[in-house]
């Protein structure tokens, strides 16, 4: 028996809390277990981009979005503005798209379009999930009225 308490709530925020697994005997498991496992893993990732695709036409894209910028943006991350970026993407992380998991109403961001914009403009283009010969503000046209109207 482990010794360590295992914290199993891990994050709050907005109107949702975290909660983390811990995996009795993984350690113990074969290799040929443990490859099964990681490869169900990796299905699951596949199932969730389906599910993000089917909760909304552009669901994918916008997480897609916010994920680049959360990984790839060097400018001030410290400032509420970003916090709250932060939280939306964490938000659209947990209901597999920009409507409440239970509710359905869409999520309203804590920040502007135009602080979305420049992010957008803060990261390399070819990293941003563009559709074939769509311009960075092509892309912002189609997306941007999703996220705030």
């Amino acid at each position: 028996m482990q010794s360590d308490k295992f914290n199993y709530s891990d994050e709050r925020f907005a109107d949702l809390q975290m909660l983390r697994y811990h995996l009795n005997g993984f350690d113990k498991l074969t290799l040929k277990q443990k490859k099964l496992v990681y490869y169900l893993s990796e299905a699951t990732l596949w199932g969730r981009d389906i599910t993000f695709d089917q909760f909304g036409k552009y669901n994918l894209r916008i997480r897609k979005m916010l994920e680049v910028i959360f990984v790839e943006y060097n400018g001030n991350r410290n400032s509420e503005d970003f916090h709250n970026l932060v939280i939306y993407l964490k938000r659209v992380w947990f209901s597999n798209g920009i409507y409440h998991h239970y509710g359905c109403e869409k999520f309203e961001p804590g920040f502007t379009s135009e602080y979305l914009l420049k992010l957008i403009h803060a990261i390399e283009p070819s990293h941003l999930p563009l559709r074939k010969g769509q311009t960075v503000e092509n892309f912002c046209d189609e997306i941007l009225p999703v996220i705030f109207d």
